[in-house]
């Protein structure tokens, strides 16, 4: 009969090799002996993350922990859990006494460092990287979170300059390289030269992909659906998650097979509506590309389409080795994934007219209408009469990411600010957490001459519903350029806010124009800045029109093609068909 410490390093060499169910029940035959060894609940509660059950690898490495007399080892992984499933306090004090256990461990130091950053303290998030740094200034990791910081605080071309050093250290790291292509977006470079970064991540990463699969197209289709399979690490309240969900809850189930890969470590309640929608469910965090590439050919998947683009952690290096016979790019990235082996990207007329065909990899396809429909929450708070009404003034709103806001962006607000006397500007971003960085916002617009008593910043909410609330504090929403919001365009028409929007020379600035277009709403579309400032100007004398526009707005939208899920999976559903049938006849 084996000891324990023998089953143990039994387990531990099974893990190694990829057998989770025998180093599972070499753990379970350890604990059979000896119930609270810490080292055999640490093994399970790894092993549990790895398959994607958190809640067990939770309660695992909780009793590990509480049995371990403070082992930094099960800390770091107790502690890793609990950060990839939200619980950023937690996981901070874990690592933080990873940290004092193990003053020497960077990897621990810059944990703390992506959640402090990620709560939004992110002065100490950076004095954090540059003391990891200034221990060992190879310590790549360190680089990419500086990079994350600087690009929420809007610093964009200080965000580039650090991912670029994290791939002079390391050439194959792909979030450096996704996070570099995604900074570009916020600039204002030209489209060709965009294009042209985008196609240095294959030239970059090919070297991984010894020969492409390129498997077959099934060839016999009779009384057969078509298998599409989704990767996304954002099914979740995301985004994402916001526009895949009425997609994934009104495919034709006689027609269509739907797999979601789901990249995600935790769930809520999109996850589980969406799970609950899908023909099956495969969880793929933590799961190797070899080992993903393999379910998605036991499904015998026809077409499969990536919802990450250069966003987040995406799975990119596995659609490069062409794992089913069409690929596809949508929704979460406003750009070419730059990849040969991608086959289409699907988009619409206004946001990618035909002369951007030649900025894409891809082959453009133009869904009907809108390339969107956005599911709105449950939650959503009652829409309340503009506030001009009661305020006596008006207030502009912008509750897009601090990435989007630049020199100009302000300058042309300030300008509006000017033009409109007694208004104000209320801008909620989660880094005004941070003191630095609301005093470097306040003082951009100081300097433009706008006073600090016409600024309003609030930082991050809670819930959904308290997010939604503070669009009752603006009475007009402003689109950023030259990258527009999406989800928070849908919120701001939802809680019946009218957003101008200027169109822009790029699907990442054509967004507000496809989505307002839609809406019936071409009086907010402007094609210039001056034009942008006239309509904001125009809409804001009239209070009682913004009035009218608040009380119909969400009723607009809702029953509006933009929110007509069964409508727009079917001209989807109608793409693939074409996509499928394509293939077929050129023979795959």
């Amino acid at each position: 009969m084996q000891s324990t410490s023998e089953l143990i390093r039994a387990a531990q060499s099974s893990l190694k090799k990829g057998d989770l169910h025998q180093a599972q029940n070499y753990c379970r035959q350890a604990l059979d002996t000896d119930t609270g060894n810490a080292a055999a609940l640490h093994l399970l509660g790894v092993i549990a993350f790895q398959k994607g059950d958190t809640a067990t690898a939770i309660n695992h490495l909780k009793s590990a922990a509480d049995n371990s007399n403070e082992n930094p080892e099960i800390l770091y992984s107790y502690a890793s859990v609990l950060l990839e499933t939200g619980r950023f306090s937690d996981a901070l004090k874990l690592f933080s006494a990873v940290c004092r256990l193990q003053p020497h461990n960077l990897h621990a130091m810059n944990k703390c460092a992506v959640i402090l950053g990620t709560m939004g303290n992110l002065k100490q998030a950076k004095e954090l990287c540059l003391l990891i740094l200034s221990k060992n200034p190879f310590f790549t990791d360190a680089y990419i979170n500086l990079g994350n910081i600087y690009k929420a605080q809007g610093f964009i071309d200080t965000a580039q300059s650090y991912y670029l050093k994290a791939l002079e250290l390391n050439p194959s790291n792909n979030l450096a390289a996704s996070n570099l292509l995604l900074c570009l977006n916020y600039t204002s470079n030209d489209p060709e030269e965009l294009f042209n970064r985008h196609l240095d991540y294959e030239r970059r990463f090919s070297h991984l992909v010894k020969e492409k699969i390129k498997p077959p197209l099934k060839r016999d289709t009779k009384n057969k659906t078509i298998n599409v399979g989704y990767i996304s690490g954002d099914f979740r309240v995301h985004s994402v998650g916001y526009f895949i969900e009425p997609i994934i809850e009104n495919h034709d189930a006689d027609k269509f097979t739907i797999v979601c890969y789901a990249d995600n470590p935790s769930s809520d309640e999109i996850t589980d509506r969406i799970k609950s929608h899908a023909s099956t469910w495969r969880s793929i965090y933590n799961v190797g590309d070899k080992a993903v590439i393999s379910m998605i050919q036991k499904d015998n998947i026809d077409i499969l389409v990536d919802l990450a683009g250069h966003s987040g952690d995406n799975r990119l290096t596995l659609f490069l080795q062409k794992p089913a016979p069409i690929q596809v790019s949508y929704l979460g990235y406003p750009n070419t994934t730059g990849l040969s082996t991608m086959d289409y990207r699907l988009t619409d007329s206004f946001a990618d007219p035909e002369r951007y065909d030649r900025f894409y990899t891809e082959r453009l396809v133009r869904l009907p209408d809108c390339f969107l429909c956005y599911r709105p929450p449950d939650t959503a708070p009652e829409v309340h009469p503009t506030p001009a009404l009661k305020n006596g003034f008006v207030t502009f709103g912008s509750f897009n990411n601090l990435s989007k806001i630049n020199d100009y962006t302000i300058k042309v607000w300030a300008d509006l600010l000017h033009a409109v006397p007694d208004s104000q500007l209320l801008l909620k971003s989660k880094p005004f957490a941070d003191n630095d960085t609301l005093t470097r916002f306040r003082e951009l617009f100081i300097q433009r001459g706008i006073p600090e008593n016409r600024l309003q910043f609030k930082g991050h909410s809670y819930t959904q519903e308290d997010h939604l609330r503070e669009y009752n504090n603006i009475d007009i929403a402003l689109d950023t350029f030259p990258y527009n919001g999406t989800a928070t365009t849908f919120e701001s028409l939802l809680m019946g806010v009218p957003v101008i929007t200027l169109i822009g020379n790029r699907h990442a600035g054509r967004v507000g124009y496809s989505i307002l277009s839609n809406l019936g709403k071409v009086e907010l579309i402007a094609s210039s800045a001056p034009e942008y400032i006239t309509k904001a100007i125009n809409i804001s004398k009239d209070v009682a029109l913004l009035d009218r526009m608040r009380q119909n707005l969400r009723k607009t939208l809702l029953s509006s093609k933009l929110c007509d899920g069964k409508k727009f999976t079917k001209n989807l559903e109608d793409t693939f068909i074409d996509m499928y049938r394509n293939s077929q006849n050129k023979g795959n």
